[in-house]
């Protein structure tokens, strides 16, 4: 293991020619003398260019470890963990070891770098195989018989995986795409922090590296630059302009909450008339309910007192049927006689009742095409069931009206009409008179013939005022009543 650190710190140990500000451009490794794959002069050298890059990878990456403490005697857990992340990181990749495969020559990389440097091979030389496939680290040459057939180191591969395990809090980030490899690579062109294995095989490869002691004095200043000229914001203006929207805010809110309030009120007020609306139809069906047990329930008791007594005959006749004795017999006859008696002589009463409690084409769909504003005039279908007659449709409050007029007019000269007949009467009376004296003999004793008969038809004439009256009155209560009611004005 230590020779292998050795020749891994010899190999990363080229220099590349730095850009201004540390950085590492991609392909600018100084030209050596000798080709790291064959030894022959790089004109010559058909190796791959992966070596290069690994080289440069490395230095990146090199530059973030010299920021890690020296190795002291009585190091702490966490820099034993990071020295022991040393050994066990890809001299290619700069990661911690994935598949490990084990060169001939004892060295270990990664099964894709490995690959990764098989397949530069073959894409650099297009006109013939390469015949043998050199180490990274110490140059020897081993047969190409292919990436699987080398061996797996199972130590080193278990070393990787305790050491995931039991690794508490690492120094550096872990990379998210590759689970496990730090971060610990600055990516120039995307300014981002990326991990070995972005930089060989991901979206980096052609881009612009730098050691992250570069990256974080580079960031700093510009993180002062930034923070200098957020300190210079238009906040003034933003806190004005807060304040204007937050008063808006509130002004349109107090303006939807004054009409919803107004909308609250209107429906409430709606559901009022409704509610009452609805009581007041209810009751009126109530009202019909209790005219139907009115009419029916007499009726109903009469037939059920009825029925009780013929059972109680039967009763009387199954007891004394059988009896023997004359005495007990006569006596029981006696008694259930007066029984059938009874029961002939009292009437069945009628199996119809004169009430029609329902409301011929009563449909609550004719509602549905009433108006909001015309709500409060919901009613029942006008139909008066207790005197059994329907009030036409057409029969409009104008002509109830005129109806109630006319009787009044009709009982205010109903008494001037009959004193008038009443005048005539005697007028005539005494022309009669008058004119049986001139005459006729007996014209006295045919007047007062006819005087008697005229005294009767006046008397009769004033009973039938006077029935007329009472009739009238009693028409005008019912009228009225009716009105009421069913509130026609």
């Amino acid at each position: 293991m230590q020779r292998a650190q050795a020749t891994r710190t010899s190999a990363a140990a080229q220099t590349p020619f730095p850009n201004s500000g540390g950085e590492v451009q991609s392909g600018a490794l100084a030209p050596p003398s000798r080709c790291l794959w064959t030894g022959e002069a790089p004109a010559a050298c058909a190796g791959p260019s992966l070596s290069s890059e690994s080289v440069r990878l490395r230095q990146a990456a090199g530059s973030s470890r010299a920021l890690r403490p020296a190795r002291r005697e009585a190091a702490d857990p966490q820099d034993v963990m990071e020295l022991l992340e040393e050994d066990l990181t890809c001299p290619i990749c700069c990661g911690l070891f994935e598949d490990p495969r084990v060169l001939p020559c004892s060295h270990n990389f990664c099964k894709k770098c490995l690959e990764g440097i098989l397949e530069g091979n073959v894409r650099s030389v297009v006109w013939r195989p390469p015949p043998l496939f050199k180490c990274p680290t110490c140059r020897k040459e081993t047969p190409v018989t292919g990436i699987n057939n080398l061996q797996v180191n199972y130590s080193l591969k278990g070393i990787v995986e305790k050491y995931n395990k039991i690794k508490v809090t690492p120094k550096m980030p872990m990379c998210k795409v590759h689970n496990g490899q730090p971060l610990n690579i600055f990516c120039r062109t995307d300014m981002q922090l990326i991990c070995g294995v972005c930089a060989t095989r991901g979206d980096h490869t052609k881009h612009v590296f730098c050691s992250i002691e570069d990256a974080y004095s580079q960031e700093k200043r510009a993180f002062e630059t930034l923070f200098q000229g957020f300190e210079t914001w238009r906040c003034g203006d933003a806190l004005s302009r807060l304040d204007t929207l937050e008063t808006s805010k509130r002004k349109a809110l107090q303006m939807l909450t004054k009409d919803s309030d107004k909308v609250k009120e209107f429906f409430e007020k709606l559901q009022h008339t409704l509610e009452q609306k609805r009581n007041e139809i209810l009751s009126d069906f109530e009202t019909m309910k209790l005219a139907v047990m009115q009419a029916y329930d007499p009726e109903i008791n009469k037939l059920n007192t009825i029925l009780q007594e013929q059972r109680m005959a039967f009763n009387i006749a199954e007891a004394f049927k059988d009896v023997s004795e004359p005495i007990i017999f006569l006596q029981q006859m006696q008694e259930f006689r007066e029984k059938i008696k009874v029961i002939k002589e009292t009437p069945l009463p009628c199996s119809s009742v004169d009430i029609n409690p329902t409301i011929k084409n009563f449909d609550t769909s004719q509602w549905d095409g009433i108006k909001l504003v015309d709500v409060d005039k919901l009613s029942l279908p006008q139909e008066n069931s207790m005197l059994n007659f329907k009030i036409s449709s057409v029969f409009s409050h104008k002509c109830i009206v005129t109806s109630l007029i006319c009787l009044f007019i009709l009982a205010a000269t109903r008494m001037t009409f009959v004193e008038s007949v009443f005048d005539n009467l005697q007028y005539w009376k005494t022309q009669l008179f008058t004119i049986g004296s001139s005459y006729l003999v007996d014209t006295a004793e045919i007047a007062d013939h006819a005087v008697f008969y005229w005294e009767q038809m006046t008397d009769g004439a004033s009973l039938l005022s006077e029935k007329c009256k009472n009739y009238t009155l009693v028409v005008l209560d019912n009228v009225a009543q009716f009105v009421c009611k069913y509130k026609l004005l």
